[in-house]
């Protein structure tokens, strides 16, 4: 069954070039170093203690705190990614600390060549990536697995059971599955994981680290539009959430006036066009790149840059996580928590089920349903100080509660070591 699965992997690779080219349009950096997706790189690379992929933004800054770790032990680590906003938090995080490139493409050669180079000692997967021939080939390489932070959404669940008699062996060749939740668990070993090497050890989201914080650089950019204005931030959003936000912004501003709106969309290639249709709903904007364009007059201001979210969120008043308004499946809601700064959300967040559903049941969260519950929310929140600072206590109790998994991992790994 691999034969064939390897067999249309190489049928589609063209496709996946002209893909890369295609997204490339509204974001160069796809069409980068795709000499690294087929490891084809020049960079001489060394054997190394461990291996860590992150697929993507979010799985990177999970993996933050772990890494961190892993560095403190003088581990020598290579760290790959398939995004380009991945890569650059990275390297914006790490610098030469860690080796970094985009994980090859799963295909067997590329993949048996990759093992052969860098030689880890056991390599590390984050939350959810199950790629047949990646998995064979380390195993083929000796190089033992873990699957950390190991979730499994609704959606893929519905999916990998359909195809259990190949997801089954793929997971057993984990050395370990450490799966953030009970819920998580059961999942993998109805997937047909064996019971004795998947283990639940938290969320690594927990353990985030908020000390590298430049407070300063980000409060200069807030005394560009008022350091005594309200601030609500609209983060990671999607396509049609910030349409939605704008629809309501004309009754927040009647009910907090001052107040401006921060948007910071999920993906780089939409800012321009968040940008435009913040200009073209009527709203004086500014971007976060053009000091020029900021100032007291902004209503919005359109946040086009990466890994400045948790500094973003400490000079906002009311936060806003998006990817929750349309099926996307949410987005981290620990971040802003982490600020001390009340937290709200669509109900569509299949990815962040449990961490919700605390936070939830101990009242330290706001789910709705349509944007203008967004903008009631805030009013709330605004107009009843004693229920903010409830809202807000309740969620650092729910956050600080749940610290511990990386140190958990940690252990895990180093037992493998």
């Amino acid at each position: 069954m691999r034969f064939f699965y390897s067999f249309l992997m190489y049928l589609l690779t063209p496709f996946i070039l002209v893909r890369l080219w295609w997204k490339g349009r509204s974001l160069p950096a796809y069409r980068e170093r795709i000499s690294e997706r087929f490891f084809l790189s020049k960079h001489e690379y060394k054997p190394v203690d461990v291996w860590i992929h992150a697929v993507s933004l979010g799985e990177v800054i999970a993996a933050i705190p772990l890494i961190d770790a892993m560095l403190e032990k003088n581990w020598s680590l290579l760290v790959t990614t398939m995004t380009p906003t991945g890569s650059e938090r990275v390297q914006a995080r790490f610098g030469n600390k860690v080796t970094h490139q985009y994980l090859p493409y799963d295909l067997p050669g590329i993949l048996k060549r990759f093992f052969k180079k860098i030689q880890p000692r056991v390599g590390v997967i984050m939350e959810t990536e199950l790629w047949p021939n990646l998995i064979y080939q380390a195993r083929a390489a000796k190089v033992p697995l873990l699957l950390a932070n190991a979730r499994i959404s609704d959606d893929s669940l519905n999916g990998y059971k359909k195809i259990k008699f190949l997801i089954k062996p793929i997971l057993n060749q984990f050395s370990a599955i450490l799966a953030q939740g009970d819920e998580d668990a059961r999942r993998y070993i109805t997937l047909g994981a064996r019971k004795e090497i998947v283990h639940v050890l938290g969320n690594m989201k927990f353990d985030l680290q908020t000390n590298t914080i430049d407070s300063k650089r980000f409060s200069d950019l807030k005394s560009h539009w008022g350091t005594e204005r309200v601030a609500v931030i609209a983060a990671s959003t999607h396509e049609n959430e910030e349409a939605q936000i704008l629809s309501h912004l004309k009754r927040l501003q009647q009910a907090i006036p001052g107040v401006i709106l921060l948007i910071a969309p999920r993906h780089p290639e939409r800012f321009q066009s968040v940008f435009q249709l913040c200009i073209q709903s009527g709203f004086k904007t500014g971007l976060r790149s053009d000091a020029n364009t900021l100032s007291s007059e902004n209503e919005i201001v359109v946040l086009d840059s990466l890994g400045e979210l948790l500094g973003l969120y400490q000079i906002s008043d009311y936060a806003f996580v998006g990817g929750s308004l349309v099926p996307v499946g949410g987005h981290n809601v620990l971040e802003p928590i982490a600020m001390h700064v009340p937290v709200l959300s669509g109900s569509q967040v299949h990815n962040f089920k449990a961490i919700c559903n605390d936070l939830q049941i101990a009242q330290g969260i706001l789910l709705v349903q349509h944007a203008n519950e967004v903008v009631d929310g805030i009013i709330k929140l605004h107009t009843d100080p004693a229920f903010r600072q409830q809202m807000i206590k309740n969620a650092t109790e729910v956050f600080e509660k749940n610290k511990g998994s990386v140190i958990r991992h940690l252990q895990q790994i180093e037992g493998v070591i």
